[in-house]
């Protein structure tokens, strides 16, 4: 009973004599999120890359809003924001508990200096395949277009692994799939035939849309559904600074956009809308009788694209878009075909942290 005892109190005194786990421990990091967006017109910029100048392997990507988190060890560092075409920005940084920051970048026109050009011999063995490629809607506005009229679609039919469906059609063919084995998102929303006047033109405005991605093989995981490629396309947000007006005339067709803050610098809308007037022309054919079946035929299209978000508070951000486009085709009052796309889109972003 007494060696019962003795042990007892060992036992005791050993577990007293433990060091103590508390879970009330700081912890030794912190994490840095935020947006990057123009200083212009506040728009949100997306592949922008943020790194601390200490150890550039740990930075990280804004994504398609913008939004970017990066968690580091405490400690001072030199935050480097880069976008190609902007000014690099470095931001000094005492880290000690989670920031969150809104990154303005300014943009910025390079000069470049007189450079020599060597041919060689290039090698024609293929190195590695490009699943991914992305496209800014400033490339697409310096890319020569039929009839004046800036293409998305025909402008995707000049990347490697893409051919189109025929002359001046809008459809594509991606690595041997067929046109109806490629998903095309308008802002998450699934476009099922993306053309106008009988598939001469697609149907996303160039005006309207904010950047490219198509993605050739290795889709990630939320999409699904179709076998050949993914054409991601997202719309402009608007200037959430001041009101801007932009238009234009072509040969065929005429736009207009307005773009403008729903409350300064905390949100934003933009619309955008365009219609041929092939319709018109149609009219002033001559002939009389038979030979009016031009001239009494209608042959137009129409669509619509609008957008808003508001921030709520510096977590919270909702969004919303909307595209809406007809066709109509009647010849000569005897056959008609009409058809259209009707989308709609609301997400809302919520930071949890």
């Amino acid at each position: 009973m007494i060696i019962r005892t003795c042990l007892l109190l060992l036992c005791l005194i050993l577990i007293n004599s433990r060091p103590s786990l508390s879970t009330n421990e700081p912890s030794k990091s912190a994490t840095i999120s935020g947006f990057v967006r123009d200083a212009k017109n506040g728009e949100t910029l997306t592949g922008a890359v943020i790194y601390p100048k200490e150890n550039p392997a740990v930075g990280i990507a804004t994504n398609s809003y913008g939004y970017f988190s990066l968690t580091l060890p405490l400690g001072s560092y030199t935050i480097i924001v880069q976008y190609l075409g902007y000014k690099t920005k470095s931001i000094p940084l005492d880290l000690q508990e989670n920031v969150k920051f809104t990154v303005d970048m300014e943009e910025e026109s390079i000069a470049l200096k007189e450079i020599t050009i060597t041919g060689e011999k290039s090698n024609n063995n293929v190195v590695s395949g490009e699943l991914i490629s992305k496209i800014n809607v400033k490339e697409i506005q310096n890319i020569p277009v039929i009839l004046g009229e800036k293409d998305i679609l025909k402008t995707i039919q000049l990347l490697p692994g893409v051919s189109p469906a025929g002359e001046g059609n809008s459809g594509f063919y991606v690595r041997g799939g067929g046109v109806d084995q490629n998903l095309i998102l308008l802002d998450e929303a699934p476009v099922y035939n993306p053309s106008h006047l009988l598939g001469f033109f697609s149907t996303f405005n160039s005006d309207a849309i904010k950047d490219i991605t198509l993605y050739k093989g290795g889709f990630p995981a939320e999409y699904g559904g179709r076998l050949s490629s993914v054409v991601d396309i997202n719309m402009n947000e608007g200037n959430n600074k001041e009101f801007h007006v932009s238009g234009g005339i072509g040969i065929i067709a005429s736009r207009l956009a307005i773009e403008g803050p729903i409350l300064k610098n905390k949100g934003s809308f933009m619309i955008s809308a365009r219609r041929t007037y092939a319709d018109i022309f149609l009219k002033l054919l001559p002939g009389t009788g038979a030979d009016s079946t031009a001239k009494n035929s209608t042959l137009y299209f129409y669509d619509l694209n609008m957008k808003a978000n508001y921030r709520f508070s510096a977590k919270d951000r909702l969004y919303f878009s909307c595209y809406l486009g007809r066709d109509n085709f009647n010849l000569g009052g005897n056959l008609g075909l009409n058809w259209g796309n009707v989308t709609a889109t609301t997400r809302w972003n919520h930071i949890f942290s």
